[in-house]
């Protein structure tokens, strides 16, 4: 029942629900064997979102962390998900339909994680694409140096695929960072399913160079 006193969703949790909506669409998108008419419509209901949402477009809202971002700070840091103030990241971001649905939290100076990956990650049959594999450990990866006090950009990620990842099954994720040399900062993460590795990674991250007075 539909009531007209029913509270609407408003603001920041109208713009979840939206993201969510968009996210079911672009698998069906990916699934989906409609015919050329059940296209045509789905395809005539897009545009016209994008017709309501084009005088809205910021173009150069080119970052993924609310730090830089001061009207949004109402999102601060949380331990149970760090990826809050990723909201925009195209890895984990809530705000960004393309992201993964990750989940990372602070364990000590570590970082666990977990993630359901759906088809629109597939790469091979029922597996997971390995460039999104690389993906996640990059920003699992990041988020450990974070933790740890020692943020950086990324220089180099080495990739292990042990095995390949399975869609539609939790994901286990783990980061840590291992040392620092100066600027230098290594770390290292790993992938499991059910308790079994299916892949790990190694970066080398450099943290940014002190501003000059």
């Amino acid at each position: 029942m539909n009531g007209e006193n029913e509270a609407q969703p408003e603001g920041d949790e109208l713009r979840e629900l939206i993201n969510e909506d968009v996210v079911t669409l672009i698998r069906h998108l990916r699934c989906s064997h409609a015919p050329q008419a059940a296209l045509a419509e789905a395809t005539e209901h897009i545009r016209k979102a994008v017709d309501v949402l084009q005088p809205w477009l910021e173009e150069g809202q080119g970052w993924s962390t609310l730090s830089i971002a001061e009207r949004n700070a109402g999102l601060p840091w949380q331990e149970e998900d760090i990826t809050n103030v990723m909201p925009y990241s195209p890895v984990s971001g809530k705000r960004n339909p393309v992201a993964t649905p990750m989940r990372i939290w602070r364990e000590g100076d570590n970082v666990r994680g977990e993630v359901t990956f759906t088809p629109t990650y597939a790469g091979p049959p029922d597996s997971v694409h390995g460039g999104i594999i690389a993906a996640v450990f990059d920003e699992v990866l990041a988020m450990a140096n974070v933790v740890s006090g020692n943020a950086g950009f990324t220089g180099t990620l080495t990739i292990r695929y042990h095995k390949t990842t399975p869609l539609n099954t939790p994901v286990e994720l783990f980061g840590e960072n291992l040392r620092q040399d100066g600027r230098k900062q290594v770390s290292r993460g790993e992938m499991r399913v059910n308790g079994e590795l299916t892949a790990s990674a190694e970066g080398l991250f450099i943290s940014a160079a002190p501003k000059a007075d």
